[in-house]
């Protein structure tokens, strides 16, 4: 895709994650405040090297230079011991993911894979 579809695509349809999963509109806000880059496909570290792609070396700075786009992911809480919960309502935390855009990505070569 070019740079132009893909903008084209993020307009259209909003930020999607590599997996393909839409970004809640508060994480779209999100990251639209946090930096000049015009996000369309956004992932972490691991999921873009699952993807079969690399951050590009010195990919992390933005305005101002210290910061790095993140956004809220949700996570259920584990219980420690088996018993079972009284609530029907799950405990859902949410700690913060450091997230790149496909721009700031590249293809891994095949001997860096090896």
């Amino acid at each position: 895709m070019t740079e132009e579809q893909r903008q084209a695509a993020a307009d259209k349809f909003g930020i999607v994650t590599v997996e393909g999963h839409l970004l809640t509109p508060h994480n779209q806000c999100f990251l639209v405040a946090q930096s000049e880059i015009n996000f369309s496909i956004i992932g972490g570290f691991q999921q873009w090297k699952k993807a079969g792609r690399i951050v590009r070396k010195g990919e992390h700075g933005f305005l101002p230079k210290a910061w790095i786009p993140i956004i809220f992911v949700p996570s259920k809480a584990k219980q420690e011991d088996n018993s079972e919960m009284i609530s029907d309502e799950e405990d859902i935390n949410f700690f913060t993911a450091t997230v790149f855009d496909i721009s700031q990505t590249e293809v891994i070569a095949k001997s860096e894979a090896a």
